[in-house]
């Protein structure tokens, strides 16, 4: 049983799959560069993957909910709040993550990158409200784009980060 947009998600879900693969690759490339894997490195490359992995399974989810034969409307509402969820508590306790991995305070493109992932979370935990019923699934796809967009923006800036640091 598909769902409304189940084709477009299918894509987004192999763009994430490709996202965890390629962060793997990337940061295994470092690694044989012959300097060692900084804590904060290996934080970011596991809140890439974690982010891949949302994104993977989010967009999976409304097609495999739709399968137990629920309404449209819960499927919507039960795969945003399975999404979103997740957003808000990898937002919410990165700092302290962050914190454990370097004694650097946050840098401001961090709290941008936290801020920005609370407001997609709260986008998702909106729609799993079940405030916005007609454009669910436009707001799921669109929460989901966004997110995915925001992980790769955000890998690539990571990236330059951390090579960059290294080129010092």
């Amino acid at each position: 049983m598909d769902v409304a947009g189940a084709t477009y998600l299918y894509t987004v879900a192999v763009i994430g799959i490709t996202f965890i693969g390629f962060s793997a690759i990337v940061m295994m490339l470092r690694q044989t560069s012959g300097e060692p894997s900084r804590p904060l490195d290996i934080l970011v490359a596991h809140i890439y993957m974690e982010f891949g992995l949302i994104i993977s399974v989010g967009s999976l989810l409304p097609s495999l909910l739709a399968f137990w034969m629920l309404g449209p409307q819960l499927v919507w509402q039960i795969s945003s709040a399975l999404v979103g969820l997740p957003l808000l508590a990898i937002s919410v306790i990165y700092p302290a993550r962050r914190r454990k991995a370097t004694s650097e305070t946050l840098p401001w493109y961090t709290k941008q990158n936290i801020a920005t992932i609370i407001l997609i979370s709260v986008v998702f935990l909106t729609n799993a409200s079940g405030i916005i019923q007609d454009r669910a699934p436009a707001v799921f796809l669109t929460a989901m784009t966004a997110f995915m967009a925001f992980s790769l923006a955000s890998w690539l800036r990571a990236l330059n980060i951390i090579f960059l640091k290294e080129l010092r």
